[in-house]
């Protein structure tokens, strides 16, 4: 009865630790998987050359050179010179916030190599779980810290404060107080960490939306995932090592 106890125990010891490391071998390729599709969310780099108004400033340009009355032509070429200001002015300014869009820089342990990266507009974190050592950047500075001297981290999106307003006068004060808003806003947003340094004892990494504008719907949406998703790797990268410590 003892060897049949024991040959039994045996089994069972067995067939949990098989479990156990085919329940790892398929946690593990889940984790390679999201790591993956994110490293490929990628946004395609804009380019001036590729805008439609652009080239409807282009085209309705050749089009009075190559088929209007030679002593119609600068007439209508001073016509068009207001309808193409602003469609160049419009052009413009959606291509400076899709190369915002696309300025954004995640490298997610690519090949699995350990390192764990964002950068966007000056600020930059690298996580190396080879070295245990988390480097931030925020302008001109820049530091290494040892897992154990991260004391947390956290998010903040701040967003609205905008006003409306239907009259003229009004419109052009209400637009300055909402650019210096969305200013202050995007300002006071990012992804913040604390650290056993009594010199820069937290530190703020930036964030933008690779899909919207930042004050729009969608933009803050997007950022907020893009916080999340970071708030996840620190919560599996740190807490882990340091729970093995």
């Amino acid at each position: 009865m003892i060897c049949l106890s024991f040959e039994l125990v045996q089994k069972c010891v067995v067939k949990a630790v098989t479990n156990q490391l085919v329940m790892n071998h398929i946690t593990l390729k889940v984790y390679k998987m999201n790591t993956a599709a994110l490293n490929g969310q990628k946004v395609r780099k804009p380019s001036f050359l590729r805008s439609i108004r652009l080239w409807i400033v282009v085209l309705v340009i050749v089009w009075i050179l190559t088929d209007s009355n030679p002593k119609d032509t600068a007439g209508f070429l001073f016509m068009w010179t207001l309808p193409a200001f602003f469609l160049l002015l419009t052009a413009y300014v959606s291509y400076t916030h899709k190369r915002a869009n696309a300025s954004t820089i995640d490298l997610l342990n690519v090949n699995d190599n350990g390192l764990w990266s964002h950068e966007f507009q000056g600020s930059k974190m690298t996580i190396d779980t080879n070295r245990e050592l988390l480097t931030l950047e925020a302008g001109k500075r820049k530091k290494a810290y040892k897992f154990s001297d991260v004391k947390g981290w956290r998010y903040h999106l701040a967003n609205g404060g905008e006003i409306v307003a239907l009259d003229l006068v009004g419109m052009a004060g209400a637009k300055g107080h909402n650019n210096l808003i969305r200013l202050k806003n995007f300002e006071n947003s990012g992804f913040f960490i604390e650290v056993r340094d009594i010199e820069f004892p937290e530190w703020q990494i930036k964030f933008h939306p690779r899909k919207g504008r930042f004050h729009h719907e969608q933009g803050i949406r997007d950022t907020e995932m893009q916080l999340k998703q970071w708030c996840e790797i620190f919560d599996q990268l740190l807490n882990k090592t340091t729970a093995t410590q």
